[in-house]
């Protein structure tokens, strides 16, 4: 309805404008003389060439080779025959608005990498066991404190060497229940009951006489 209201209203434009159109559609190159060194440069209303090899109602017209050129040569949106100067206080709010969104946008990509990398490392600690590792004995040792040296490294204790490091965390709002476990073992029983034996052939009222 708009596009019949125009072309009642204002035939002569409506025509103008269609035959815009059609000229856009012609993509042969265009040249200004002052490129190509022409005589002519700056003596003739139109300072511009073409090798157009379209039909003529897609031609461009003579008098706006210039116009189209500087159109398809625009530099960062902005044409050499634009009449309006560039808006320099909003462009530096823009360039500034873009670098403070890219800033934001590295900070979050590095937070979210670093929050990863340590969901992976939990992970993989709650799926590994704690290995034991015996510490080495001073067999010259005079003092029971000078058996171990515990200055050299943190070991880990027999009693949570079956534990995940997850099941260690959970004892901070959980006690662990420590198992009844004997105070010696079944070999150690034997050593005392031999060593008992023997010394019962030393040491006796009858050896004594």
């Amino acid at each position: 309805l708009k596009h019949h209201l125009v072309k009642e209203t204002w035939p002569g434009k409506m025509n103008f404008c269609t035959h815009l159109i059609l000229c856009l559609t012609c993509k042969c190159s265009i040249q200004l003389c002052s490129e190509s060194n022409c005589s002519h440069s700056g003596k003739k209303e139109n300072n511009s060439h073409i090798d157009c090899g379209c039909p003529r109602e897609k031609k461009i017209p003579v008098l706006e080779l210039e116009f189209i050129k500087a159109q398809r040569t625009k530099a960062e949106g902005q044409g050499s025959m634009q009449m309006g100067s560039i808006d320099y206080s909003e462009t530096k709010k823009q360039i500034a608005n873009a670098k403070k969104r890219e800033q934001i946008r590295e900070r979050e990509q590095k937070k979210k990498m670093k929050s990863e990398e340590a969901i992976q490392r939990e992970e993989e600690l709650c799926q590994d066991f704690h290995s034991r590792k015996v510490p080495p004995i001073n067999v010259n040792a005079t003092k029971l404190s000078e058996l171990v040296d515990l200055s050299l490294e943190v070991l880990e204790p027999p009693l949570t060497t079956s534990l995940t490091s997850q099941e260690l965390r959970n004892l901070k709002e959980t006690p662990m229940q420590v198992p009844k476990w004997p105070s010696h073992t079944q070999s150690v029983e034997r050593c005392v009951k031999m060593v008992t034996e023997a010394a019962g052939h030393v040491y006796s009222h009858e050896r004594r006489e």
